[in-house]
């Protein structure tokens, strides 16, 4: 059995996540029916600690994992059961292996002098005398972890306390590595970087698929996707943000330089080579893509897109503006010509990105995308719900 502690963070997303990334590694997920946004302490049994380390590989809300040595309501029954059960901790007690002793506290504060007085006693009582203690780089670090009731109260009562060996970290560190600040192209609305790695486990970006952003913009949610191995492709209608010319979105920057581009941004993470391809298209127009003469074999094995919302970045796609008087000139006035662009009404957006699915994904794909809504008026999400159930046949299983 092992202990899985979850990021506090983006609570919605954590049960699809975790499903996604066992399925990724043909896992069984049957756990994540116990899964619950409301604890973030989960105990889950897998074949072996190479199953465990595969889904931290990849998880962005999974913090820690450790294998459960002992759980208990106390202290005192905890010690107990280490005690009954010293025999486990033999293949440990080495002079080649070094231990250290941590503690975690959730849900509540816990001082200097209660930790250390906590570790003393685990100290004195595992029988590890052939160990050497390294505080830094341990072999072996054992944990304990407290969980409390009522998170953030004074008052708060222990629940469990579980006892365990780290396993490893989830992938909690790509947020701050990809973080925005140091990225060389941003845009208005370029995606939160953890959020974009939610979304690419959530497709399965791996080695050897093929990823489509219809709505590009500065590339966020395919940087995630090629940091997993993935080959990506964008389309893009704004000339000015596909191209990376005009004003800049960074505080204090007015306009941006020849530096900043999206190739920039992979070339920055050393990604490049998975990076296919950005095109000025409307993403509305699905006939630029050719799936050969049998429809079904798709050719894209996920679509991830951030469409706009028409909040901070209006929907647009190619068609004729209502007509002006004043916009009437003579030919020799538009020797440069480039294609109208009109409103892209929000349903119309996500319609035709059903209908962009139904049409270039392969058997199996994954199409994920944000959809905005007010929770209390959410007729549209029934609406794309009914639409993906008459549909998803033909894309997927």
């Amino acid at each position: 059995k092992y202990v899985l502690v979850f990021s506090q963070a983006h609570l919605d997303f954590r049960i699809a996540e975790f499903r996604s990334v066992c399925s990724l590694w043909d896992i069984d997920a049957c756990c994540s029916r116990d899964l619950s946004p409301e604890k973030h302490i989960f105990i889950a049994e897998f074949e072996s600690d190479i199953c465990l380390h595969r889904i931290l590989s990849r998880a962005v809300l999974i913090k820690a994992a450790f294998e459960l040595i002992a759980v208990a309501k106390s202290y005192q029954r905890l010690f107990e059961d280490i005690r009954i059960g010293s025999a486990q901790f033999e293949k440990y007690n080495s002079s080649l292996q070094s231990f250290a002793i941590r503690i975690l506290s959730f849900g509540k504060k816990r001082s200097a002098d209660y930790c250390n007085e906590i570790i003393d006693k685990l100290g004195g009582m595992l029988p590890l005398d052939k160990c050497p203690i390294d505080l830094e780089n341990a072999s072996n670090v054992f944990t304990v972890i407290e969980e409390y009731e009522n998170c953030g109260d004074r008052d708060s009562s222990l629940s469990n306390i579980y006892f365990g060996r780290l396993i490893g970290y989830g992938q909690s560190r790509l947020k701050n590595l990809y973080n925005l600040r140091e990225r060389c192209y941003i845009g208005n609305t370029t995606m939160d970087p953890e959020l974009s790695f939610i979304q690419a486990n959530l497709i399965k970006a791996n080695m050897g698929s093929i990823v489509l952003d219809p709505f590009c913009g500065t590339g966020g949610l395919l940087i995630s996707a090629a940091h997993f191995g993935a080959a990506v492709i964008g389309t893009e209608i704004n000339y000015q943000i596909a191209r990376a010319v005009g004003k800049s979105s960074r505080v204090g920057k007015k306009f941006l330089t020849d530096k900043e581009s999206v190739v920039a941004n992979f070339k920055q993470y050393e990604i490049d080579d998975r990076f296919m391809s950005l095109i000025i298209a409307d993403a509305s127009r699905h006939t630029m893509w050719r799936c050969g003469d049998n429809r079904n074999d798709g050719i894209f094995d996920a679509i991830v897109a951030d469409p706009p919302y028409g909040v901070r970045e209006k929907g647009r796609k190619v068609g004729n503006k209502e007509r002006k008087t004043r916009w009437t000139f003579p030919g020799n006035h538009h020797e440069i010509r480039y294609p109208e662009k009109t409103k892209y009404a929000l349903s119309s957006v996500f319609t035709d990105l059903l209908e962009l699915a139904v049409s270039v994904l392969v058997i199996g794909g994954r199409l994920s995308f944000w959809f905005p809504v007010f929770r209390e008026e959410c007729a549209w999400h029934r609406n794309i719900s009914t639409f993906c159930e008459k549909r998803s046949t033909v894309w997927a299983y």
